[in-house]
């Protein structure tokens, strides 16, 4: 994470994240100097805010690293038969865009963080036989294993699932049929609106029993932490596929080249 850091100058930094830096800082200021903010306040919640940060950043961008075995992987999964995973040049792009950075990706992560929280919430309901309050969810000001672990859970399956689809989608890589001449984006039925609907309905339906102003306040919270961990994660994930982009095609096994609309087969050479 630090190397990955240490690509860019300090500014390049700043430039690159600065949504997170920003809402990072007024969520300092505001629950050390203010009030209450993101369950914080005081001067407790400057180094707990900052520790949360960090810890959230790491256990996001870790997976990122396990890229080369995950490709290698999916190459051997989805290469098999007529179906073969392809490079579209036109349709590769790991530059920082800020609607991509710091709009859709992070709103993406948050979403489905919140939509695991509600499945994982809906088994132990299950399990326990008894219905699942909002402070099953919300910091209680004290340690609780449970939730600690099950965060970071939670954060690594998100970060893998993203980083295998973010990397797919930002090489241009696309799974091909050479039987019907068929091009398909992978995991395009995730989307971005289906976990973020569904993952802020669920949360929202943990607190069926509070005010509208307060549900609004708690979520709120919940993506004002979120935030700044999520584009840290996903802008470091656009330095890594610059810096590994041909070594993850290889192990995608891809081929680059273009597909001719008279049907004949994908002329290219692999990477």
């Amino acid at each position: 994470m630090v190397k990955l850091l240490s690509k860019k100058s300090i500014r390049e930094n700043i430039r690159e994240m600065g949504p997170a830096l920003a809402i990072l800082l007024a969520t300092l200021i505001i629950s050390t100097l203010l009030t209450e903010f993101t369950f914080n306040f005081g001067l407790k919640a400057l180094w707990k805010t900052l520790f949360r940060f960090l810890r959230l950043s790491l256990f996001l961008t870790l997976p990122v690293f396990l890229l080369p075995g995950i490709c290698s992987f999916i190459g051997g999964i989805l290469n098999r038969g007529k179906r073969h995973l392809i490079q579209a040049q036109e349709d590769r792009d790991t530059a920082v865009h800020p609607l991509k950075n710091w709009i859709f990706r992070p709103l993406q992560g948050i979403g489905l963080c919140m939509l695991l929280a509600t499945k994982l919430l809906a088994f132990l309901e299950i399990y326990t036989g008894s219905r699942v309050t909002m402070d099953a969810i919300l910091p209680q000001g004290k340690f609780d294993p449970a939730r600690f672990f099950s965060s970071i859970a939670i954060g690594i399956a998100v970060s893998l699932l993203l980083s295998c689809l973010w990397t797919l989608d930002d090489l241009g890589v696309r799974h091909y049929n050479t039987k019907t001449r068929e091009v398909r984006m992978i995991g395009k039925y995730i989307g971005l609106l289906l976990p973020i609907f569904f993952g802020f309905s669920g949360i929202i339906s943990l607190f069926d029993n509070n005010t509208q102003i307060l549900v609004a306040k708690y979520v709120a919270q919940m993506v004002v932490i979120l935030y700044p961990p999520f584009v840290v994660f996903n802008v470091l994930h656009s330095r890594y596929l610059k810096s590994r982009e041909e070594a993850l095609l290889r192990r995608l096994k891809a081929v680059s080249g273009e597909i001719t609309m008279s049907g004949k087969d994908l002329a290219g050479s692999t990477v």
